[in-house]
């Protein structure tokens, strides 16, 4: 009993710790061999220790979205438990029972297959995808830019299955298996290390940047604390602080709350204003973080986020929304979040879980589902710098960031409000998964939040300059736009499109192979 409470606390310690301490994903390698070890004797209470060991992981790495609202203290690791216990008990049963290299192929192409499909539905929460255990050291990684961070799972993944070789072979000289399980981590952390060095990014393009990050308390000042129009003056006080030949301003998610109903958009006086302080900046576009509305005229088609007022009968949508606003010019550019946080923004499969719309959490003043568009869009300022803005939650998935990329954008902005989590590991995670989808775009990024972290960061993933938590103020500096287009951006999660197509294959000989040797024994 003892050594099993130990090889499953050993795993989920080894899972946690790029996520606790942040040294790189290096644990992550040798994260299962525990767990394949725990296996060996077929316990039928082995999906227990399992899922102590994936609970701990995600419980003890996850916990301050608790802060936020007690459901997703135990949704999250609920959720993150079934897409994670499933393909790795799905593998260990095959792997008494199929020819054992398929069996760990298995184990590899099931686990990624539901680490896209997490990340891929409507309850998703990919926070904890292996590839992103490399956040913090993009050096180590810098060939995201040929296969995303699905890329780094798959490397994990054979990791594990080579350094659980050793284990076995242990008593037998296993230095052979040794050696390529060395290699195997080695050669792509070189190589990485020597693109990281060598990379040369291109300056021809500078961006010049200002970034908003007006510190408040999404609690006790968002919503009550402050007025719309005190919250206005103060980030527009911090803005004027900016340098005349600024390209870009940018405000944190949901900054502005004006009555942006874009059915009028062009004429609202909040707009109005916004536009007049922008005529001190000709050269530069506010892209500015608002909820905006739609409202819909009496018998028009609905969408599934609509919502209708029982007093006044009006049916309207609600969008988390980025503006693009310029000095002297009428017309709004307008980009709609469309990865919406789940129980946030997201109501998810309301035919199936309808019974529990009173579970909503109450983020950004508006509950309920937002509404979203079916393609990016994209910001671009009087010099025709095409920019990208993901909004908050867009950041964290790899090829959604690259739809920006390939319709056009030259650089990626990310406008976020992290404080609902206050000062906890949550917001640091968020700000180096900007770092890994840098490297994967090769996009220089400028990242606003409310509060911590705002920065620039380069497209080896460097970060160049940042704001910490806790902090009200106007950081200014440059980054570099760039029209390269990386293997990743053009051929997206293909890993995941390999991996389902060896998965099937191994099903297919699977079958075959049942079928040949029940044959072989009705023969004898």
């Amino acid at each position: 009993m003892i050594k099993k409470i130990g090889l499953s606390l050993l795993s989920a310690v080894l899972l946690a710790l790029p996520w606790w301490w942040g040294l790189g994903g290096w644990s992550l390698f040798v994260a299962f061999v525990p767990l394949f070890v725990l296996g060996e004797d077929r316990s039928r209470w082995y999906w227990a220790w399992v899922a102590a060991a994936f609970t701990v992981w995600n419980v003890g790495t996850t916990w301050w979205v608790g802060i936020a609202t007690p459901v997703a203290t135990f949704g999250i690791p609920v959720g993150s438990l079934f897409f994670t216990l499933v393909p790795f008990m799905i593998f260990h049963w095959f792997r008494s029972r199929a020819p054992e290299p398929i069996g760990w192929a298995m184990f590899v192409t099931l686990w990624i297959a539901f680490e896209a499909l997490f990340m891929n539905n409507e309850i998703s929460f990919p926070w904890l995808t292996l590839g992103y255990g490399f956040a913090e050291t993009p050096q180590a990684v810098q060939w995201y830019e040929l296969t995303g961070s699905f890329g780094g799972s798959l490397w994990v993944l054979v990791g594990n299955v080579l350094f659980y070789q050793v284990w076995r072979r242990r008593r037998e000289r296993p230095w052979r298996t040794a050696i390529v399980a060395g290699l195997w981590v080695a050669i792509p952390t070189v190589a990485s290390l020597v693109r990281y060095a060598t990379y040369e990014e291109d300056t021809t393009n500078p961006v010049r940047v200002a970034v908003v990050q007006p510190n408040i308390d999404p609690y006790n000042e968002k919503f009550g604390g402050l007025t719309p129009t005190q919250q206005r003056d103060l980030i527009l006080d911090l803005a004027a602080g900016a340098p005349r030949d600024v390209d870009f301003i940018l405000t944190p998610e949901t900054a502005f709350d004006g009555d942006f109903w874009l059915n009028d958009l062009d004429r609202n006086p909040e707009i109005d204003t916004l536009r007049r302080f922008m005529t001190r900046f000709p050269r530069a576009t506010l892209v500015a973080g608002a909820t905006t509305l739609l409202r819909y005229d009496e018998g028009a088609a609905h969408r599934r986020w609509t919502r209708t007022d029982p007093l006044w009968g009006v049916s309207y949508d609600v969008y988390n929304s980025a503006l693009g606003i310029t000095g002297g010019d009428p017309h709004v550019q307008i980009y709609h979040k469309s990865k919406l946080v789940v129980g946030a923004e997201l109501f998810p499969y309301p035919k199936v879980f309808s019974a529990l719309k009173f579970l909503n959490i109450d983020l950004g003043g508006v509950s309920g589902s937002l509404g979203m568009q079916d393609r990016r869009t994209l910001i671009v300022n009087p010099e025709g710098i095409r920019s990208g803005v993901a909004i908050c939650y867009e950041s964290v998935y790899g090829e959604f960031f690259t739809e920006y990329v390939r319709r056009g954008a030259q650089a990626m902005f990310v406008i976020t409000n992290d404080g609902w989590w206050g000062d906890t590991p949550g917001y640091r995670h968020h700000f180096n998964y900007a770092r890994l989808r840098a490297v994967e775009t090769r996009r220089a990024i400028a990242r606003c939040a409310n509060t911590g972290i705002s920065g620039f960061i380069s497209p080896r993933g460097e970060v160049i300059d940042s704001a910490g938590w806790d902090r009200r103020t106007l950081l200014a500096g440059e980054i570099n736009a760039s029209d390269e287009l990386t293997p990743y951006v053009r051929g997206g999660d293909y890993i995941v499109r390999l991996s389902l197509l060896v998965l099937g294959l191994c099903l297919l000989y699977y079958v075959a192979w049942r079928f040949r040797k029940r044959s072989l024994m009705l023969d004898e």
